[in-house]
């Protein structure tokens, strides 16, 4: 009875923590410091646009951080590259343009047709809104990209934590290095069938269904094998952690609904390391945009491999290791 009691606490704290995070994530979003280019069309007064950045950058909250850009092609670029998430182009013709990419993230989209309402409201100008780089038309508001990451990271840490509860922590190298292939193997059959269903059976990210199955398979692999691994290392309390993690802390942080200069700075600074944020911003770099953006993605996966495998390997050592020999002393005859 005692144990039962104990796994509902357990199950009430993880519970109230899911509530508390999605809560705090997605209560009240308040866009903060949205890179954004500033460009000044032929004709207009010199200066016009650095002095158009310091007005930006001081809007009270600092939903903007403004920098000039040359042109309308370099505020392209910077967008297909990135750097910025919007652009304002000033008109001498009193109509001005707000750049956006939706398929970077439809709040940010949001926020920044917002803020440009009220800034062009308060100096007489109309603005007209351009979507740069806009979401596909199967990807509803660019969600899909966001559940088709999580729906890798969810069968990562389930089989994971499945095969330790039913077969256990491995006890032996040999051991360690089955599950590896078993979980190598899963990963690759989950990625290239998670990257058809939305590329071919869908239709949503059509004709991106290679790149979509590398990353696929490198969430599922590093979800699986840092559980694995963290199963390895202290038990079941991997199996709590990995919900903590990968669900509690990943989901509300990973810029599905919405994105990092829209959350709380916390969610905003650990989604990008967390693996349902990393598959989202993996395939948005993928379908949108020419794979910008990919480096830091392939470094966390790679770190939670690297973390993971030692944890694996390690721990699984220290059981076939034998203790070490004592020496004894030597038998006194009897008197």
């Amino acid at each position: 009875m005692r144990k039962v009691v104990w796994l509902a606490v357990g199950v009430l704290l993880l519970q109230l923590g899911f509530i508390l995070s999605y809560v705090s994530a997605f209560h009240e979003p308040s866009p903060r410091e949205i890179p954004i280019a500033v460009v000044a069309e032929a004709g207009l007064p010199a200066g016009i646009d650095a002095d158009t950045v310091t007005k930006l950058n001081a809007i009270e909250g600092t939903p903007l951080e403004a920098r000039t850009a040359s042109g309308t092609e370099e505020a392209r670029n910077l967008l297909r590259d990135r750097d910025v998430l919007g652009a304002y182009v000033i008109s001498a013709s009193g109509t001005d343009t707000v750049i956006t990419a939706s398929a970077a993230g439809s709040s940010i989209s949001t926020s920044l047709d917002a803020i440009f309402a009220e800034v062009e409201q308060t100096q007489g100008r109309q603005f007209v809104v351009r979507d740069e780089i806009p979401v596909g038309i199967h990807d509803n508001r660019g969600l899909s990209g966001f559940y088709l990451s999580v729906g890798w990271v969810v069968g990562g840490y389930l089989l994971a934590a499945a095969i330790g509860l039913l077969v256990g922590a491995p006890t032996s190298l040999r051991d360690a290095a089955a599950q590896l292939a078993v979980f190598a193997g899963y990963s690759i059959l989950s990625g290239a069938l998670g990257a058809f269903i939305v590329t071919h059976l869908l239709g949503t990210f059509a004709g991106h269904w290679f790149p979509l199955w590398l990353l696929g398979t490198g969430v599922v692999f590093a979800t699986s094998i840092f559980t694995l691994g963290l199963r390895a290392a202290i038990g079941v309390a991997a199996v709590p952690i990995a919900i903590i993690v990968f669900v509690i802390l990943g989901n509300p942080s990973a810029g599905g609904a919405f994105g990092p200069n829209v959350l709380p700075e916390f969610y905003a600074a650990i989604g990008r390391w967390i693996t349902p944020g990393i598959g989202t911003e993996g395939v948005r770099s993928i379908v949108y945009f020419s794979g910008s953006g990919l480096g830091q993605p392939a470094l966390a996966l790679a770190l939670y491999s690297v973390v993971g495998l030692a944890l694996l390997f390690g721990f699984s050592r220290s059981r076939t290791t034998p203790p070490p020999r004592t020496e004894t002393a030597a038998a006194q005859p009897v008197s």
